[in-house]
């Protein structure tokens, strides 16, 4: 495809949804960073994130209705494109990379078809499964009440790992199996493995 053909398949609208979502996302963060530190503004920005994507996520599969989804989408498009930004500020390599890498191959498969692609069934799933993440982060940093931690840990180990390992790893191999154009889905493929790394650092630190 020619650049200008490229340009003649965007659609402008598309792309400016996208950017007013990015902008959304860094006035919020602006305005948590005026009462707390960056990294807990951008975790309670990550946390907006994942409740609000979860619930339209689950909205979109109890209706199926279109408009849901291309909101849901152009809400996700804003968030990565605001932590790309905050990672390659922020982070240090590699970890940067593998953050940008997840960001930019999430952002490319939500614009799939989400009936061949599962897109809906597996935002709902991946968010959800990342909202313990942000209460453990938040009393790591602000509490010595070590028992609430240790339960939170535990929450957050067991959801994020029932999900990512069986539920996530069926839709993946559901697609892999169904769609006729796969390259969309192995675009995905190293994101469902860094999930099941993560998985695996969960469990070491309640184990060490």
């Amino acid at each position: 495809m020619s650049a200008f053909e490229m340009l003649n398949y965007v659609n402008p609208m598309s792309l400016m949804d996208s950017c007013v979502s990015w902008m959304g996302f860094n006035t919020i963060h602006t305005f948590l960073n005026l009462k707390m530190e960056r990294n807990m503004s951008n975790n309670f920005t990550a946390l907006f994130h994942a409740c609000g994507s979860s619930l339209m996520a689950l909205s979109y599969l109890s209706t199926q209705n279109d408009q849901t989804y291309y909101i849901l989408k152009k809400f996700s498009t804003g968030y990565f494109l605001y932590d790309t930004y905050h990672t390659a500020k922020y982070i240090k390599q590699p970890l940067s990379y593998m953050y940008i890498y997840h960001h930019l191959a999430t952002t490319y498969y939500i614009h799939q078809n989400p009936k061949i692609y599962k897109t809906g069934q597996i935002m709902f799933f991946a968010e959800l499964s990342n909202i313990p993440s942000y209460f453990v982060y938040y009393y790591l940093k602000n509490s010595k009440n070590t028992k609430k931690i240790n339960m939170l840990k535990k929450i957050q180990f067991c959801l994020y790992t029932f999900i990512r390992l069986p539920i996530l790893s069926y839709y993946t191999y559901d697609v892999l199996k169904n769609a006729e154009n796969k390259n969309p889905a192995l675009m995905v493929v190293p994101v469902y493995f860094m999930g099941l790394l993560w998985s695996y650092s969960l469990w070491k630190k309640l184990c060490y």
